[in-house]
């Protein structure tokens, strides 16, 4: 009977995936234009179509479906509205955000909407003090995954003796009784089998959560957010105060904060991998780790990108200067060569223009040495101006 039991919930938790058809309306939106809302819905579709397991929906030909069902526009700012829309599309999905602005700060609001039931499978949302450009790229990538890899599966809607856990993060390893599962949330289970046993999510790091209550009969889904077993935070200390404009990054370019000018500290980080970025400032050993219960203390190179454009300028001038310098004597060294070789053909049996022609020919040989060396000693600042233009050169690239 054990082995049946769990037989039945390892084959509840198996889930197959196929490849998909989704569509994408136009995002609406408050605080932000129009047109820019529809470069984030387009940019939401290429994020999409990177994923191998979806097809999505060609944009004119859903304007056009849509057109004929008397919609203008292919937007909607209902749930209402994308029910209908959706059913109306003929695809397996159909996905629309809102998007609102509020200070610095862009909020979206994602939906995945199942077309056959007309019911809304996924919400996600996301929150960040980010510029348009970064929301365009980085953001859209980042609902498209969340919406899209944390969904519901269909089958939670199809059999009403699943639940779908979802975990944040997810990831997480579910027991139930004395059986630990194989996979890892977000998984399906079956309703019936899990309420006679006690369930309880482990994930390394965070604190044991006991499920003492399964969702009601008209619920899918059971959403849990894992908590650290201790904050898991930090300090940052810098040797020199750090110029206007530089911001700390994590390691997955998700957290940004700004520090104020001229500070020497910046408390309670949460643990993990950062770097500094400038929007004026090229920042040289800006990388840093955090860990948790300490003062991490860097010294980093902070390099205004003007500075750095007029050093590189001034490097390539010296460079130029004695390339030049070097031709030159060069050339001079060539001319007494070429010089003396012509005098020594010239020797006749005529005694006073002989030693003529030998005084000059010692002049010349004198002079040879004297532009070998200036040559020679040329080589070195030619060689050092020009690594340290092309060091300029690729700290500017960075």
């Amino acid at each position: 009977m054990r082995k049946i039991f769990i037989t039945l919930l390892l084959l509840s938790a198996y889930l197959p995936a196929d490849d998909h058809t989704i569509a994408v309306l136009d995002f609406s939106g408050e605080g932000i234009h129009t047109e820019e809302l529809k470069s984030l819905s387009a940019q939401f579709r290429i994020e999409l179509l990177k994923m191998d397991t979806l097809r999505v929906l060609d944009y004119g030909e859903m304007k056009t479906t849509l057109s004929r069902a008397g919609y203008e526009n292919p937007t909607c700012t209902t749930l209402s509205c994308g029910v209908i829309v959706s059913m109306l599309l003929e695809q397996e999905w159909m996905a629309s955000a809102h998007v609102a602005k509020v200070g610095d700060a862009y909020m979206v609001e994602a939906h995945l909407f199942d077309s056959e039931s007309g019911r809304v499978i996924n919400v996600v949302t996301y929150d960040k003090e980010i510029s348009l450009e970064g929301l365009q790229t980085r953001g859209m990538h980042n609902v498209a995954e969340m919406l899209l890899s944390t969904r519901m599966p269909l089958e939670v809607h199809q059999r009403q003796n699943l639940v779908y856990i979802k975990t944040k993060p997810t990831g997480a390893m579910v027991r139930v009784g004395k059986d630990t599962l194989s996979g890892a949330t977000p998984m399906a289970l079956n309703r019936v089998l899990v309420e006679s046993r006690p369930i309880i999510i482990l994930k390394e790091g965070y604190e044991p959560f006991r499920v003492n209550q399964l969702p009601q009969d008209e619920s899918d889904i059971l959403y849990i957010e894992l908590q650290h077993r201790v904050p898991q935070i930090g300090h940052l200390a810098f040797t020199n105060p750090v110029p206007e404009g530089i911001v700390i990054v994590s390691a997955d370019g998700e957290d940004r904060f700004l520090m104020a000018p001229q500070s020497i500290e910046f408390n309670d980080l949460a643990a993990g991998s950062y770097h500094l970025e400038g929007a004026n400032h090229i920042i040289l050993n800006g990388e840093f780790r955090i860990r948790h219960r300490r003062t991490t203390q860097i010294n980093p190179d902070i390099y205004l990108i003007t500075d750095i454009e007029k050093e590189r300028d001034r490097y390539k001038l010296k460079r130029n200067i004695m390339l030049g310098l070097m031709g030159a004597s060069l050339g001079y060294r060539a001319f007494l060569s070429v010089e003396s070789e012509k005098i020594y053909k010239q020797y006749g049996s005529e005694i006073p223009k002989g030693d003529s022609r030998h005084t000059q020919i010692e002049s010349y040989d004198k002079q040879k040495p004297i532009f070998d060396v200036v040559s020679g000693g040329l080589v070195f600042p030619i060689i050092y101006y020009h690594v340290k233009y092309m060091q300029m050169k690729r700290w500017l690239l960075q």
